[in-house]
């Protein structure tokens, strides 16, 4: 954390941090409708890694909600939403990479994507590009239809709406500005997020 008190990332960047136990950060849609990837480490256990399953598993549901925790792949709590002005993310889409832009858009030229922003974000901690884990998609809009369909809509998030998190451990924490502008998932727009540290 650096002693830092906020932290813009850019549209369709990403970047680390560290957060201590007991302590507050805000993951902010500055502009609104821009998904935020984010994904935890144990400081202490890097193995010990956020689990989009085990967290849908302990909160009996597929949607992250204020007062939920997120826990680990070995069910620790690393994670509890304070406050949350959304109140809609996403827990099953993996980080989009140069694999999904190939298959689902035929796009074999660069493109900025979650994963490779959160290895570059995590490069410090000595994390490797397959150690990280599928993420939370903050802000990310999506449905389930009755017959098990999933769809992606425009974010329900605002300017200057957020996620407030307490850190249950010492965490290693990697945030991406999603680089998705071919679809809803960001309104078809790249847009920066803030990040604001809390006592």
């Amino acid at each position: 954390m650096d002693n830092k008190k906020e932290l813009i990332i850019g549209p369709q960047i990403g970047a680390g941090f560290v957060v201590r136990k007991g302590h507050l950060f805000k993951v902010v849609d500055i502009e609104g409708k821009q998904v935020a990837d984010l994904v935890v480490f144990n400081e202490a256990n890097k193995k010990e890694k956020l689990s989009t399953a085990v967290t849908i598993d302990n909160n009996s549901s597929i949607f992250l909600r204020q007062g939920d925790s997120v826990f680990s792949n070995l069910y620790n709590k690393m994670l509890t939403v304070v406050k949350d002005t959304v109140g809609r993310h996403d827990l099953l889409y993996p980080a989009c990479s140069p694999d999904m832009y190939r298959y689902q858009y035929g796009i074999t030229e660069y493109h900025p994507s979650c994963l490779e922003n959160l290895h570059i974000a995590l490069n410090d901690y000595s994390i490797g590009i397959d150690e990280i884990p599928g993420p939370i998609n903050l802000f990310m809009n999506t449905h389930i239809t009755h017959d098990g369909i999933i769809q992606v809509d425009e974010p329900y998030s605002k300017a200057g709406d957020y996620v407030s998190l307490k850190a249950e451990m010492d965490v290693i924490v990697a945030v991406s500005a999603c680089p998705v502008k071919e679809s809803k998932c960001n309104a078809f727009a790249c847009k920066p997020l803030k990040i604001v540290f809390e006592h």
